[in-house]
């Protein structure tokens, strides 16, 4: 037995053996070969050409080797590099350090490239071509970790190739992001990045500071006080929205601005009238003496507006308004003075250009008396309040841009709710501008945390006012979440679906009020709803339609028609057409005894006589006979009213 086991054991042991020994047969040939290569005396050239077919020929045969290795990434990533070093590390009779440095350089320089060429290999290890071994293990890395190893003739089509893979992936990706618009936001928001309380300190002062500036420009000046004398007088007449124009973080109360306001309305209206006198006087001065004394008078006015325009706390972009509505005046100012300098230069160019000179000059005095300053000084002064108002617009929008994660975080409670996801992150985006608008950085708190309140009511808000169909006030709103909830309640303590009155008795309220609260509740649902799976039924179908006529009826009553006629026929024409006016047997329209005397110009006395003699006519059994049938069957059905027809005529 024992003999029999190391006989049937010993072919294998021989084939075991015989690997190693062919290995180191190759390894032998293959050195012999590369020795007797580099053995003979040739060129540095030749020897670089030697070593990259070298090279060439050992990658492809690990290639062929690995037929599985998959090498369609141009580039490595960092994990992999990574691991190369742990590979490396793990194999130091492999590769000494010298050679191993140099192969992380290579990587490395895949990672850039996106490949490497057989004369990259070739220039960083060219001692390597003579060392099969080695140059086998380096490619075997380069393999592993999927790096393309190219000729110098392949990598202009490699490289226009992958542009094409690149440009056909951002095409998909840009067109999955249009098809999604929640995706492609959420992609550009999250590029904005969160804001630190430092940060959140340094942007509200900026924005303090561009408006202050803004506002000092205003305050200066005289030129928007007929502007805002019209707007404080819209808001006493509660014609322009509180919220709108007031920058309401700056007054203490609506009741007390109101009242406050109503006094320097009429501040305002007899100070302008001084300023306009002022102006006028200056621009009458016979002399330089009373000029300089009306100019001086007409700044002290114009001084006198700060206090007043500051009580008014108008916001900002009030004045954008203004802005855009005197910038048409603006534009022919800064040309009308363009083509005045380039008179001044050059007489002959701007006759050329047809430009009338003299018009260009009235038209700037025409500028200068309506705005009250020199149009050079105009343009500046506009300069310097768009440039403030662009620096706070700017730090807003950055502000805002950090702090929309917020929005989506917030909105994402209330889905589901009658709005679109979309449209609760427009509403909270809404509340978060008002709440930029309104955050004071001195009192110490973050501004994510005084944003979520109005976040979270601009979205509440939204919902109570645009959710349902049919609006419902928001403090009705209110008193219907209080009955939802005791209606809950209720069901969890008695077992069973609470009945009005319980709810009624619960809430200390009239059943009326909580049963048309209930109603409230109810929501609509569409006629064109499907019912089932198929949709080849709405749900209207199953909707009785109280208006429709029985057709059974319609066709009785014409049939009835049908006979009365006939036996009309057989009365005399005046007894007929008496009968067809008086019980409008015709268009439906029944006519007075004396509208149908007045017709046959006859008195109503003689058109009732006709009107009885034919109806006995009627009743003839001869003629009755022919309706028999439509009296049986309104004998046979109790609840069935008489034809309209036989009961007017008296049958």
């Amino acid at each position: 037995m024992p003999t029999t086991k190391a006989n049937k054991s010993s072919p294998k042991k021989k084939a075991v053996k015989a690997k190693p020994a062919k290995k180191a047969a190759v390894a032998k040939k293959t050195t012999a070969s590369v020795k007797k290569t580099s053995g003979a005396k040739a060129s540095p050239a030749r020897k670089t050409t030697t070593a990259k077919a070298t090279v060439k020929k050992v990658a492809k045969k690990s290639v062929k080797a690995k037929p599985s290795v998959k090498a369609s990434r141009a580039s490595v990533s960092s994990s992999k590099e990574a691991a190369m070093k742990v590979k490396v590390d793990a194999e130091p009779h492999a590769l000494d350090d010298e050679v191993t440095e140099k192969v992380r350089q290579l990587i490395h320089l895949s990672r850039e490239q996106g490949f490497l060429t057989y004369k990259d290999v070739d220039k960083s290890l060219p001692e390597i071509a003579e060392k099969p071994e080695e140059l086998q293990n380096v490619i075997s890395i380069f393999n592993n970790l999927e790096i393309k190893l190219l000729d110098s003739k392949e990598v202009e089509k490699y490289k226009k190739k992958k542009e094409e893979n690149e440009e056909e992936t951002a095409r998909s990706n840009q067109s999955d992001m249009l098809d999604d618009p929640v995706r492609m936001y959420l992609k550009q928001m999250g590029q904005v990045p969160l804001l630190t309380r430092e940060e959140e300190v340094d942007i509200s002062k900026r924005i303090e500071s561009a408006e202050s500036a803004a506002l000092k420009i205003i305050y200066s000046v005289s030129l928007t006080s007929d502007f805002q004398l019209e707007i404080c007088q819209k808001l006493l007449a509660r014609e322009e929205r509180f919220d709108r124009v007031v920058l309401d973080k700056k007054i203490d109360s609506r009741e007390s601005y109101f009242k406050s306001l109503a006094k320097q309305v009429d501040a305002l209206e007899n100070l302008s009238k001084k300023i306009v006198n002022a102006w006028n006087s200056i621009e009458t001065s016979s002399n330089e003496t009373q000029r300089k004394r009306s100019t001086t008078r007409f700044r002290n006015y114009q001084g006198e507006l700060a206090p007043i325009f500051k009580k008014c706390c108008l916001k900002l972009k009030v004045f954008e308004d203004f802005l855009s509505q005197i910038n048409p005046e603006l534009k022919a100012i800064s040309r009308n003075l363009h083509n005045l300098d380039l008179y001044k230069k050059d007489k002959v160019k701007i006759k050329r250009k047809g430009v009338k000179i003299e018009q260009v000059k009235s038209d700037l005095e025409t500028a200068r008396t309506k705005f009250r300053m020199e149009p050079e000084e105009l343009i500046d002064l506009i300069k310097d309040l768009r440039k403030n108002m662009r620096l706070a617009h700017k730090a807003k929008t950055e502000m805002v841009e950090a702090n929309l994660r917020l929005v989506i975080s917030i909105a994402k409670k209330y889905t589901n709710r009658g709005l679109s996801f979309l449209d609760l992150i427009q509403e909270g985006n809404m509340g978060l501008m008002k709440a930029v608008e309104k955050f004071e950085y001195r009192r110490g708190y973050k501004f994510s945390t005084y944003a979520t309140w109005w976040i979270r009511q601009a979205i509440t808000r939204s919902i109570a006012d645009q959710a349902r169909t049919i609006r419902i006030p928001v403090h009705m709103i209110e008193t219907l979440n209080k009955v939802m909830q005791v209606q809950k309640q209720l069901l969890q303590e008695l077992g069973h679906e609470p009945t009005p009155e319980e709810v009624a008795n619960e809430m200390g309220l009239p059943l009326d009020k909580v049963q048309s609260i209930m109603k409230m509740a109810q929501q609509p649902i569409s006629l064109q709803s499907p019912v089932g799976d198929s949709d080849d039924t709405n749900f209207g179908d199953f909707i009785e339609d109280k208006g429709a006529e029985n057709p059974y009826d319609m066709t009785a009553y014409s049939l009835l028609r049908e006979k009365i006629l006939d036996v009309l026929d057989s009365l005399t024409e005046r007894e007929r057409n008496v009968l067809s006016l008086r019980f409008g047997l015709k268009d439906g329209y029944s006519r007075t005894l004396e509208e149908v005397g007045r017709q046959f110009k006859v008195t109503r006395e003689r058109i009732r006589q006709i009107e009885a003699k034919a109806l006995r006519k009627m009743r003839h059994p001869t003629r009755i006979r022919q309706l028999h049938g439509f009296f049986e069957a309104d004998q046979s059905s109790v609840n069935k009213p008489k034809p309209e027809a036989l009961r007017q005529l008296g049958l």
